[in-house]
């Protein structure tokens, strides 16, 4: 009997729709990987406490594969700032990405970044909606930047401007743990000059030679640098998808299945509005071998074909009727059964002894 009550709750279609599953589906995770600078650089916004000077957005631009950071505080967050920042402060000084990842923001998905991007001859990515795992170089930078900047004395916190280029310095010119080198140094393919550098007693690098054996030397190690940063962010990337794995189990949805999409529409607040879309929705194909974006569309047809995340989809396993309502009504499907008590003597239900725990739901009810 208890398992025919958790059975029942289990399959309610209002407490699908209004409740997270538990545990929490997680899907296997993507990797935004590179493997030269300049392959992949990726952006996003965060805001911080407004500083002196009344700005507060910072603009986060990362080369994906060196993870050089360039962060421009800004006074919005307009396509126009967004183009101005790049080609001022990346493409000027460093030279032209080949792909530009960010999210679906209006300010990095607006015509005239689609505009910048034909001019170079950049390809433009995005992630999912509402899925800020897909740009996760830039969310982690994030996390680091708060880090560093919360560490100021408090009366420096509303400089915080003044202080953002010491501490993208000290960012990039550190050994990563992802790559095993410095962000500047798989950047610009030399060692960076700091303060205790020169405290400790390490000079300049001196090279006897003329320029083409320079010019030799440099590319072969940056050649061994750019592989061994390669294959210990592919160790790093296998580390993380392993443990998610372990952690999210298997995920995958076929084509077919019904599912519920997260509603993220909430007009105002919505602490007890419904997590998910009442309206059911038809996986219509995995976008890609093992990429966890599925295509989905309405089953009613009232809405378009969308490419949602899987951690934004729930499968849809509500019954088909409502026993309950069906049995106030005098519709009740007589052929839908549930366990019962154990001790029930086979031969009084259709089935034989192989189903002496079954009984028909009308029986169950009466």
């Amino acid at each position: 009997m208890y398992r025919d009550v958790e059975a029942f709750c289990k399959t309610c279609e209002r407490c699908i729709v209004s409740k997270n599953p538990h545990p929490q589906v997680v899907a296997p995770q993507g990797h935004l990987l590179a493997y030269r600078p300049l392959e992949v650089v990726a952006m996003d916004f965060t805001v911080l406490e407004p500083s002196s000077d009344r700005r507060e957005n910072v603009l986060i631009m990362t080369d994906v594969f060196s993870k050089f950071t360039v962060a421009v505080p800004t006074r919005d967050q307009r396509a126009v700032t967004v183009v101005k920042a790049l080609v001022k402060h990346w493409i000027q000084p460093y030279g032209v990405p080949s792909r530009i990842h960010s999210d679906q923001g209006r300010c990095f998905e607006a015509d005239v970044v689609q505009g910048l991007c034909k001019v170079y001859g950049i390809r433009k990515s995005r992630t999912t909606p509402y899925h800020a795992q897909g740009n996760g170089q830039c969310e982690r930078f994030n996390r680091t930047l708060h880090d560093l900047l919360r560490t100021l004395h408090p009366h420096q916190k509303r400089r915080w401007v003044e202080y953002l280029p010491e501490l993208l310095y000290v960012y990039n010119t550190t050994e990563h743990h992802s790559t095993g080198y410095s962000p500047y140094f798989l950047m610009f393919g030399r060692a960076p000059i700091r303060p205790f550098d020169i405290w400790l007693g390490q000079d300049r690098e001196d090279f006897e030679g003329d320029e083409h054996a320079w010019v030799v030397e440099h590319q072969e190690r940056l050649r061994w640098a750019y592989q061994q940063a390669g294959q210990n962010l592919d160790q790093a990337a296998e580390a993380r998808r392993a443990y998610a794995g372990h952690v999210g189990g298997d995920a995958s949805l076929l084509p077919g299945q019904l599912v519920y999409v997260r509603n993220r529409r909430f007009p105002g607040r919505h602490k007890i509005q419904d997590v998910w879309f009442p309206v059911p929705h038809k996986v219509l194909e995995r976008l890609g071998g093992d990429s966890p974006v599925y295509s989905v569309a309405p089953v009613d047809s009232s809405g378009p074909i969308r490419n949602v995340h899987r951690n934004e989809l729930r499968l849809c396993s509500t019954r088909g009727d409502n026993v309950l309502e069906a049995r106030r009504k005098g519709t009740i499907n007589k052929t839908r059964i549930f366990l019962r008590n154990k001790h029930e003597r086979p031969d009084k239900y259709h089935g034989g002894a192989t189903n002496w725990r079954r009984i028909l739901a009308v029986d169950l009810l009466k």
